[in-house]
């Protein structure tokens, strides 16, 4: 905390110690006339019972009696206005820092990402993935232990499909297997994985294509058969025929998990995701099934049909007279009523929603909040959950936020580009279009980097473009603007960092600098006044699970770099050593605070431009 911030902090709370735990925010005037800095003393008008100017107009004064850090004091409406002193803004420059804020022993879950296995990621595994890392790696840097979980998709009636086109190939397919068994490995290089994973969509994409067709109603029978051997269901394990059948399915099943969490975790790489588990759908099943990439978390103790009977026992869930089991929530919540359990006993998505917030809250994380980043369609979902393990477990989640940070769709502007299906904006197909258009601007500025800035600078501009918006919204993506080095884009601020990165390079060294007489421009202070409110974005973009607040305050540095840029001239060959030195200092600060901002946003700045 600043001098300034720590004054104003002790100026309110000796004038209104009802105010119990102020936080001192800091504003930009809206004209620049009216000061270096604005105080919003609305937050305090509910407690103290006092009209804003009131209030504002006795923190005044109070100012007014610490002219060492403070000038020209004023008040406009419930802000109060004032100029720093030379010795504020040295100390308010001596206060910056992007180092992580110690750890505060709260941890928070982070359920992202929501693959699929066999089916690649597509251009809407932009979306959550590239919010969640954020939210992770915001929480981090404000000393929270963060687990991200990609709660994979790797259960259902789809693997009965898979497997049943795996041991039985179909005229339809149009390769035989992509790899023999000697061949198969996870170490293998990525193209292999990926040929991998297209042959099970396509395998997945023939189950549907076959079944609909009449005369092959049968297959849709011998699928399910394929996985009640995989999941137990009607199998008696004791004859040795079904026993085989079930073990040559789980075999099977970890192959095509641990293959697509493999392809699926190489293709968020580029993307700068990584979660630490990817804890299965099926794990709640309990069946103890083999995880499939041997990821070690801490095992379940019970599974979905002892949740179902529990929250029967609770009088939370009703069996139903055709041996379903629902939830009719209160009325007052007006929340429509749901089924929880099948009329076969077999569980839905809400059962292992239910089953995973439990087992977060019971394996020893005991986490303080729960966000989930799933789209906007699962909203009235989430809020059956919720509400449901609440009235379940509401000791267990009295002091455990659960969140639902949804987020709108993505499209491109000049709808579906040329893809390998037609229908699907494969994630890879994005990335390709985005590096060859962006060796291409770049060919054409005469500029020649490696394969590595290339790609910071493409995947940069794609995730950029899509942070930089309000997560509620949909986008609509347009590649002009995101590969734009003018203006609200990623290219930009990463150019703005590879500037300010060059300067420093050039100057070498930066030496110390006598702080009392230096004449700071007003460019200065606009810098260093942005680089002060880097903390409170990253704040503000963690507690509001917004990282476009994050992303807008990289714009507005990297634009207040760039007027400083512009208005600054000939900064290496400046006489005032101090005053050298100084900004020197000061365009290391901004390059710092831009590399971390970006960071904390999961993209990669280049090393040139």
């Amino acid at each position: 905390m600043s001098v300034i911030e720590q004054i104003l902090l002790d100026v309110v709370v000796s004038s209104f110690p009802e105010v119990l735990s102020p936080t001192i925010t800091l504003d930009t005037p809206p004209k620049k006339e009216l000061g270096d800095f604005a105080f919003n003393v609305f937050p305090y008008a509910k407690v103290t019972r006092l009209a804003p100017p009131v209030i504002a107009e006795k923190i005044a004064k109070a100012l007014q009696n610490h002219p060492k850090h403070f000038k020209d004091v004023s008040i406009m409406g419930g802000y109060v206005n004032f100029f720093l002193t030379n010795t504020s803004w040295m100390d308010l420059f001596g206060s910056l820092s992007t180092q992580s804020k110690p750890a505060n022993n709260e941890t928070v879950v982070v359920d992202y990402i929501g693959a699929n296995a066999g089916k690649p990621l597509h251009i809407g595994h932009l979306c959550t993935p590239s919010i969640g890392q954020s939210i992770i790696n915001t929480h981090e840097y404000l000393g929270y232990t963060v687990i991200g979980d990609s709660h994979f998709g790797d259960w259902g009636g789809i693997f009965g499909k898979l497997i049943y086109w795996w041991k039985y190939p179909h005229e339809y397919l149009s390769d035989s297997k992509p790899l023999s068994e000697e061949e198969y490995s996870l170490e293998k290089e990525n193209r292999l994985l990926e040929k991998w994973v297209s042959y099970l969509m396509e395998l997945y994409q023939l189950g549907f294509k076959i079944i609909a067709d009449k005369d092959h109603m049968s297959v849709d029978e011998d699928s399910r058969k394929e996985f009640q051997y995989l999941s137990w269901i009607g199998i008696d394990l004791t004859n040795p025929e079904e026993k085989k059948h079930h073990e040559e399915n789980v075999a099977l099943w970890k192959k095509f998990t641990s293959i697509s969490i493999a392809e699926v975790n190489k293709k968020l790489e580029l993307i700068n995701v990584q979660p630490k588990y990817n804890i299965g759908e099926s794990f709640y099943e309990g069946l103890n099934l083999p995880r499939p990439n041997a990821e070690k978390y801490p095992n379940l103790q019970w599974n979905m049909k002892d949740i179902v009977k529990e929250l029967i026992d609770l009088k939370v869930a009703t069996q139903n007279d055709d041996g379903s089991v629902g939830v009719v929530f209160p009325e007052e919540t007006k929340i429509p009523s749901c089924i929880l359990q099948k009329k076969d006993g077999t569980g839905l998505y809400l059962t292992s929603d239910l089953a995973a917030i439990k087992y977060r809250m019971t394996n020893g994380w005991n986490p303080s909040k729960i966000i989930y980043c799933v789209d906007s369609r699962q909203q009235l979902h989430l809020k059956q959950a919720f509400t449901i393990a609440r009235m379940a477990w509401p000791k267990e989640l009295e002091k455990t936020e659960l969140f639902h940070a949804f987020n709108g769709f993505i499209k491109l502007k000049e709808g579906a580009m040329s893809t390998r299906k037609g229908t699907v904006i494969f994630l890879s197909d994005l990335i390709d279009k985005g590096f060859e258009l962006t060796k291409k601007i770049l060919e054409d500025k005469g500029q020649s980097l490696s394969d590595t800035d290339i790609q910071a600078i493409s995947i940069g501009a794609i995730k950029y473009s899509y942070l930089a918006q309000d997560r509620e919204k949909d986008v609509v993506f347009d590649w002009d603007k995101a590969l734009s080095f003018e203006g609200n884009s990623g290219p930009y601020i990463q150019y703005s960092y590879v500037r300010a990165k060059n300067i420093i390079d050039k100057a070498r060294e930066i030496k110390k600098f006598e702080s009392e007489k230096l004449n700071l421009s007003e460019y200065d202070r606009a810098c260093l006044r942005r680089l002060s409110f880097f903390d409170k974005a990253v704040t503000d973009s963690a507690t509001k699970y917004k990282p476009h607040i994050l992303a807008t305050y990289c714009y507005e540095l990297a634009s207040e770099f760039n007027a400083f840029y512009v208005h600054t001239p000939k900064i290496l060959e400046e006489q005032d050593e101090d005053l050298r030195n100084f900004r020197l200092a000061l365009i290391e600060k901004v390059s710092e605070t831009l590399k971390k901002g970006f960071e904390l946003l999961a993209i990669e700045m280049p090393e040139r431009m």
